[in-house]
């Protein structure tokens, strides 16, 4: 029966469209889930439905949503959740995978419609065939209302895999479509998703196979990686390979044992990442009987298997195909070494668990510390013989699982869910399975394993072998070359002999030669020192046996009998010391020292003859004894021992008489070496004496003659420093400074040191001016006092050489003085002064004596040629000074003279301009009575009113007699300025008007305050306080306040040459005056602070501060500094003499007791403050 439901009328699908679209994705992509994406999108697009979304099964049964297309405002998404397996039933996946069901869901009708494909499990498939209404259980009902589904389609999606071992289809997912509302699917619906299906199952197959031609690379490369390092000969990398294996298959850890090839032997074993606890001390897992017996029983398993696989579990094996040889015991496994005699190709024994497995309960406790659980075993043989085993190791792991609905994973579904949010599951220490891959894998790569080990065993015995022939055939050719070594080294000898003269290194080469040549334990030298005595002065030794050199032997160890032996040229040979004619004493000491057997051969200076028959030989001088000695046993010497031995004795002979004769000739090249040392020595202390003179000569700079003399000294008599002391007072000679010094580096400087002596001085300073001198060898050896050698110690004094510095005495004039000491110091060790070294230093002591006297009349002539100097620039300033007061004096008097000359006709002019007024207004006043009552006048009137423009002249006549008033005015105010300026009649001290003084100054300077062509404007700015009159020289202040302001104008028109109109609205230049009346003075408040009180009558009577500032370009502190010297100026020649602002400053500060500074910064213009006390008669 069809449901019967209002539904929207669906649009036509296209499946051609469709079908295109999807199976051009399939070939334009090689990635399945791009293929899935797009898949769900387009059918979601053609059905117009809520949801499409893609569901994989898992092998357990559950699955998870792995693609979906959703309308997001209609349903929830799904996409990435997981289904437990009681979802969709077993029952339902079979009808699913046997006959191809699809099932359509109308939940508003209560119907589900089933739609199996005709011909499922054959060859001939229909596409589509009739839909067959049912109820639908109320539980699956409530399953899709709980997701807010009302209708649902559900097409099985297949999967066929063509390289499986047995191909049968297998139900790999689902096509799911939901729908929020009611909707009807028809038949072509139906027939086009099927289509769809089946794309999407071509898909499936072929992304599988290329994911296993990826895994085969993958596979093939690794082995390859393992394959090239076990196969590297002569060093094949075993450990590089167990990790690279390790790596390969996602193991934890991973141990490589390598069986015993004998039963004598032991095993090896290599070891990765992380790693069981040993079983017992040292006991190998692979040698534990229950790892043997396990691995055995596994085997064996496998091998009665059939070659079917079977399904892993939590600890089942994959199968292992290859058969093994059942004859085996048990037994054999025990040692781990010849457990098993498989074929060359093996396949591993894997658990998942091994906490799960009873046949490894024993072995589980020294896995227990570590996160390990799944394990994979692999024997490793080689065609007939077992090798050892390849073991890896996987860590257990947390595994999170994000549900669709929160359910128990341990019951069954009983009831539908209500609710199908995410909830997360988080399953710990979950053991990961080895999968048919890991096996495979696994295998190849202990094929390798086995055939690298089984070659690397081969190799080490045909090296073992190549070995042994060898060392026999060395053995063999030593033997033959020993002879010829003995010939070589003998001219080795001869040859060292010859080739150097140094009698120790030779007799130490012939004892190492002997030594080595007779193989024996020590050989020594020893050297007669009389005809009884003597010493060991050489020796070698072989092994640890004591050092008779260090040692010693007893001086008269040789008897009387056995020296007259060896005078005769005889060789000792003592094969058997227990046995041999030796005194108590030599016999004593040959036990203690552990010799068993002797050689000795006499040392004679002269020629030694051999024996000879019925003839007794000569006796010859006896210089010493060449003798070897056998520590470990007693020796039989051979023939050819003895007589190697005498003739290297008789080398040593000749190397001893050319020792002598050298010895002989060295002592006497030495004398005469010292000798001319010495020479060489005086030659370069007079040079360096001359050098002093020359410096002495060349220059009276005391500093540096100090500085040349005590490098030279230093250098000379290679001291560690040489110093001047300088006595600080005349008449006491406890106090001094080190003023010059050189010094050795690493040692500390005394420059500038201070010296307060109360020990030494007393006892040495009265003698010092009879000129004796010092020489200290060390000074804990000399009785100084304990203060003195304290004082020396801060210094690292430990020897010294004192000479004594005097300035003046014969041949000056003036008595001797003693100025200071020249200090020699030896900081490294004592040290004993040669008297040559003290006659130089006392020669260059008189020559800096000289030098002293010299600097200080030349101190002297210096001196008065400075005093001349300031009095002469004192005579030249006092003339400047007096040449600028005469102009100035001169000046005032022409300007008063003009301004008297001037005033006369301008008090005429003045006087008679009111008069002139007054009869031009009457005589106008007459013409206009004219024109009033003749008002017709007769032409010749008329026609010189015209002429001369009448009305004109009435209206500018007054105007010009007003403008001449007022220029008469202005000449007067000038005049009075000019006056008020000179004040040649106030040349004394008067009360006066400070403001009236500068007005006048700025009225004189009123032309230079008016633009120029080159210079804008200077506007003054002037904040006049209420002053009182002050007692002053009005004159002289009139010449600050001039200077003063011509500077600040000069200044101004140098800064702002040429400047743009947007410069001078911006900053026009300015001179800002300001007066103020102060209760204190400036400079009082700088000595006292600002916490002072400003009224302090006890400082000074009240002052008046004048402040003129200009916005100029300012001065540095440099040029500030100098700017009241006299004769410094700035501007160009001939604009400044440089004298303005030094007599300025002498006016205020000498002759006013003001105070005259300037504050100024560049770029911020420059204020000059002027301070003058009201009350002159007050200061004097």
């Amino acid at each position: 029966m069809i449901p019967r439901t209002k539904t929207v009328q669906q649009p036509e699908l296209n499946q051609k469209d469709l079908l295109r679209r999807i199976t051009n994705r399939i070939r334009q992509s090689l990635e399945l889930q791009e293929i899935l994406d797009a898949t769900v999108a387009e059918v979601r697009s053609l059905l117009v439905t809520d949801r499409v979304m893609v569901y994989r099964f898992d092998e357990s049964g559950s699955g998870q949503v792995i693609a979906e297309s959703i309308q997001r405002d209609r349903l929830p998404s799904l996409n990435g959740l997981h289904f437990p397996a009681d979802d969709i039933p077993e029952k339902a996946r079979q009808l699913y995978l046997k006959v191809r069901l699809r099932s359509i869901v109308d939940v508003s009708s209560g119907l589900i419609g089933l739609s199996p494909i005709a011909g499922a499990g054959t060859d001939d498939l229909s596409t589509v065939d009739e839909i067959f209404y049912r109820p639908v259980d109320p539980c699956h009902i409530a399953y899709l209302k709980a997701m807010g589904v009302n209708s649902s389609m559900v097409l099985p999606i297949l999967h066929y895999d063509v390289q499986a071992k047995h191909n049968r289809e297998q139900l790999w997912g689902l096509l799911v479509s939901h729908h929020a509302s009611s909707r009807i699917t028809n038949k072509r619906e139906l027939q086009t998703l099927q289509s769809v299906v089946d794309q999407v199952s071509i898909a499936i197959a072929q992304s599988n196979l290329l994911s296993q031609a990826r895994q085969q690379h993958t596979r093939e490369a690794t082995i390859n990686r393992v394959s090239t390092l076990l196969h590297s000969l002569p060093t094949i990398e075993l450990q590089a390979a167990l990790e690279e294996t390790v790596n390969a298959l996602q193991g934890s850890g991973g141990r490589l044992y390598i069986a015993p090839r004998q039963t004598h032997d032991t095993a090896k074993w290599l070891t990765c990442g992380i790693q069981p606890e040993q079983c017992g001390r040292d006991n190998l897992i692979e040698e534990h009987p229950t790892f043997t017996t396990w691995v055995a029983s596994e085997s064996d398993i496998r091998d009665s298997d059939s070659d079917e696989p079977t399904t892993p579990n939590s600890h089942s094996l994959f199968p292992l195909p290859v058969r093994r040889a059942r004859q085996l015991s048990l037994s054999k496994f025990s040692r781990g070494a010849e457990a098993l005699s498989p074929h060359d190709s093996s396949k591993p024994v894997t658990v998942t668990d091994l906490y799960l497995v009873p046949a490894l309960a024993a072995l589980t406790p020294v896995f227990q510390s570590t996160p390990i659980r799944g394990w994979l075993v692999l024997p490793l043989c080689y065609r007939s013989s077992f090798l050892g085993y390849l073991s890896i190791f996987r860590s257990q792991m947390d595994k999170e699982i994000l549900w669709a609905g929160c359910f128990n994973s341990n019951e069954n579904q009983k009831f539908p869910r209500q609710s199908f949010e995410q909830w997360r599951e988080l399953k710990r220490n979950q053991a990961q399975p080895w999968t048919a891959n890991d096996i495979e894998l696994a295998s190849s790569l202990g094929h390798h394993f086995a055939m690298a080990i089984e070659q690397y065993k081969l190799y080490s015995q045909v090296n073992a072998l190549n070995n042994n022939l060898e060392f026999q055939i060395a053995e063999r050719t030593a033997k033959l070359r020993q002879s010829l070594d003995q010939g070589r080294a003998l001219q080795r000898v001869t040859n060292h002999i010859r080739s150097t003269l140094e009698l120790r290194t030779t007799l130490q080469t012939i004892v190492r030669e002997v030594r080595n040549l007779l193989d024996t334990d020590r050989v020594l030298i020893y050297q007669f020192t009389n005809e009884s005595c003597g010493q060991i002065i050489v020796e070698s030794i072989e092994g640890n046996w004591s050092s008779l050199l260090e040692s010693g032997a007893p001086p008269d160890f040789f008897s009387q009998r056995q020296i007259q032996f060896y005078k005769r040229g005889k060789v000792g040979v003592i094969r058997d010391i227990s046995r041999a004619n030796l005194t108590l004493t030599q016999r004593e000491f040959s036990q203690g020292c552990q010799i068993q057997a002797a050689l000795i051969a006499p040392i004679g200076v002269g020629n030694h003859q051999e024996d000879k028959a019925l003839e007794i030989p000569e006796e010859q001088p006896l210089w010493g004894l060449l003798i070897a000695q056998e520590c470990k046993a007693l020796r039989y010497w051979l023939p050819y021992e003895i007589k190697l031995l005498q003739k290297l004795a008789d080398q040593a002979a000749v190397a001893i008489q050319q020792a002598e004769l050298y010895e002989r000739s060295r002592t006497v090249a030495a004398i005469a070496q010292a000798h001319a040392q010495k020479l060489a020595i005086a030659a370069e202390q007079q040079k360096a004496l001359f050098g002093v003179i020359t410096k002495i000569r060349e220059s009276l700079d005391v500093e540096t003659i100090f500085k040349a003399t005590t490098t030279e000294v230093r250098r000379l008599l290679d001291a560690d420093r040489v110093a001047v002391l300088r006595f600080i007072s005349d008449s006491s000679r406890d106090c001094g400074e080190f003023v010059s010094e050189d010094v050795q580096p690493g040692f500390a400087s005394v420059l500038t040191a201070k010296i307060h002596d109360h020990c030494f001085s007393h006892q040495h300073a009265s003698q010092y001016y009879q000129g004796p001198i010092v020489a200290v060898a060390d000074i804990y050896q000399a009785g100084f006092k304990e203060c003195y050698v304290q004082q020396l110690a801060e210094f690292q004094v430990q020897a010294q050489l004192l000479v004594p510095l005097l300035k003046g005495g014969r041949g000056t004039g003036s008595p001797s003085q003693l100025w200071g000491l020249l200090c020699i110091h030896q900081c490294r060790q004592s040290r004993q002064w040669e008297s040559s070294e003290i006659e130089f230093v006392k020669q260059i002591a008189v020559h800096l004596g000289v030098a002293l006297q010299q600097a200080e009349l030349f101190g002297q002539t210096q001196q008065q040629a400075e005093q001349l100097a300031i009095a002469f620039d004192n005579l030249k300033q006092t003339q400047a000074q007096l040449i600028q007061t005469e102009k100035m004096s001169s000046l005032g008097q022409l300007v008063a003279g003009v301004a008297h000359e001037i005033n006369n006709p301008v008090n005429f002019i003045y006087g008679n301009l009111s008069h002139t007024s007054q009869y031009a207004k009457d005589l106008f006043d007459l013409l206009h009575l004219y024109q009033h009552y003749y008002d017709d006048p007769v032409p010749a009137i008329v026609e010189r009113s015209q002429l001369i423009d009448l009305n004109f002249l009435e209206e500018d006549l007054p105007k010009i007699l007003k403008s001449m008033q007022i220029g008469a005015d202005r000449i007067r105010q000038l005049v009075l300025s000019l006056r008020n300026f000179s004040r040649l009649d106030q040349a004394e001290k008067k009360l006066v008007d400070i403001h009236e003084g500068l007005e006048s100054t700025l009225l004189i300077l009123q032309h230079r305050l008016k633009a120029k062509p080159n210079c804008p404007s200077i506007q003054v700015v002037k904040n006049y306080d209420n002053l009182p009159k002050i007692e002053c020289y009005t004159s002289q202040l009139n010449q600050v306040f001039m200077n003063v302001l011509s500077n600040a104008i000069d200044a101004l028109e140098t800064y702002n040459t040429n400047p743009t109109f947007q410069e001078i609205n911006k900053s026009p230049s300015t001179i800002t005056i300001s007066t103020h009346f102060n209760h204190s003075s400036i400079r009082d408040k700088k000595k006292l602070g600002s916490s002072q009180p400003a009224n302090n009558p006890l400082l000074s009577p009240y002052y008046v501060l004048i402040q003129i500032a200009d916005n100029g370009s300012g001065m540095t502190p440099d040029l500030q500094a100098q700017i009241f010297d006299p004769f410094f100026t700035t501007k160009p020649i001939g604009k400044g003499t440089g004298l303005g602002l030094s007599i300025s400053y002498q006016i205020i500060v000498e002759k006013h007791g003001g105070v005259f500074e300037c504050i100024s910064y560049p770029g911020k213009g420059t204020e000059f403050l002027i301070e003058i006390p009201t009350e002159q008669s007050q200061r004097e």
